[in-house]
């Protein structure tokens, strides 16, 4: 029996993209059943590209957080991810995010791509997908914490035309974006 979440899963956003290398990938909502897929997204990238989106070092995804990652409510918390087929299964090689905390009223906004799928335009991309739904949903500011070595997002925000605030706070970046 599906769950309210997959009841009300957004069907409306599922699309595929060319990138810039001619690859195809599929992208969808995020779906409850995907904590093997971001288990599976974590194992295949590099430990240097893990501390770039959770600013802390890890080699597995804890079960706390990928349970939370992947149990949306497609409004004020949603993710939407790039699927290909490989070895004859599905594998999420991105996740575009945002997370709305009401107890600090604030907008979180996370960007993750698989090593090998970096370089092709699909971070880009999904950070201005996630963007726009999150726009749709009443939210255009977002605050998030950044390693100051994070050239590649510091570029795509100036190339998105977001306006942009950095703020240096103990050895991170404070990020306060508007789009």
């Amino acid at each position: 029996m599906p769950t309210d979440s997959e009841i009300d899963y957004p069907h409306q956003y599922e699309s595929r993209l060319t990138l810039d290398g001619g690859e195809e990938v599929f992208l969808r909502p995020i779906r409850q059943s995907d904590g093997d897929l971001l288990s599976d997204l974590v194992g295949k990238m590099s430990s240097r590209s893990l501390y770039l989106r959770f600013l802390w070092w890890l080699n597995a995804i804890p079960e706390d957080m990928l349970y939370r990652f992947t149990h949306v409510n497609y409004k004020d918390d949603f993710a939407i991810v790039a699927v290909i087929e490989e070895d004859g299964k599905e594998a999420i090689v991105a996740v575009g995010r945002y997370i709305y905390d009401p107890g600090i009223d604030q907008t979180d906004l996370a960007v993750t791509v698989r090593d090998d799928w970096q370089h092709h335009g699909l971070g880009k991309y999904l950070l201005a997908k996630t963007v726009a739904i999150a726009k749709e949903h009443g939210i255009s500011h977002f605050k998030t914490m950044m390693d100051p070595g994070n050239k590649a997002m510091m570029r795509i925000f100036l190339e998105l035309g977001y306006k942009v605030n950095y703020t240096f706070q103990d050895g991170t970046l404070e990020v306060s974006i508007t789009a």
